[in-house]
């Protein structure tokens, strides 16, 4: 669902404003290069990609109304031109068939708890997304960090919504099953 701040960027692209313009790739240039490193790019070919989607976009004469969620149209776009831009490095291996590593470290944490806590927080999250699948993770990413809608989310991994949901619980459910084991190793004595 778009914000309120989004439409009036949006608007704002439409009727050429810079100032809008360049607000708009403030908000967001940093969240797109990291999820272009989570996705496992190089990080000259994200920021090329990245360049791309927002010269697009300011080229690109659309009503507003054809971008329903500016955040989802950001990162669908980043990963269409990622792939693009892949596809042209691997010309002669099909894209199908390339799987993603998928991959993040807990950064965002720096804000939220303090600094005895945070190293300590880090590993145990870290290690609960090292138990997942490449496909696992970026979709928990997704949902939880980035805040995107299953649908949204079925549309980046070329799923079902209904696909969706069942990857990111079955993906809890091996969190909450890889966290009680260290519980259990922790805190239990056999």
């Amino acid at each position: 669902e778009q914000t309120m701040e989004d439409h009036i960027l949006i608007r704002g692209i439409t009727n050429g404003n810079e100032t809008s313009f360049a607000t708009l790739y403030s908000k967001y240039v940093d969240v797109l290069f990291s999820y272009g490193v989570g996705l496992g790019y190089e990080r000259e070919i994200i920021k090329d990609a990245i360049q791309d989607v927002f010269l697009k976009l300011l080229n690109h004469k659309f009503a507003g109304s054809e971008i329903s969620n500016l955040k989802f149209y950001l990162f669908r776009s980043l990963k269409n031109r990622l792939i693009d831009l892949h596809k042209n490095r691997i010309i002669n291996d099909e894209l199908d068939n390339c799987e993603f590593d998928f991959s993040i470290k807990v950064s965002v944490l720096d804000d939220i708890i303090e600094a005895e806590n945070k190293k300590i927080l880090e590993q145990r999250i870290n290690k609960l997304l090292d138990s997942l699948t490449s496909r696992q993770r970026e979709a928990i990413v997704l949902r939880y960090v980035h805040e995107l809608g299953y649908d949204e989310i079925a549309s980046l991994l070329d799923m079902t919504p209904k696909a969706s949901r069942k990857l990111i619980s079955r993906a809890m459910d091996r969190m909450r099953n890889q966290e009680l084991l260290l519980f259990l190793i922790l805190f239990c004595k056999f």
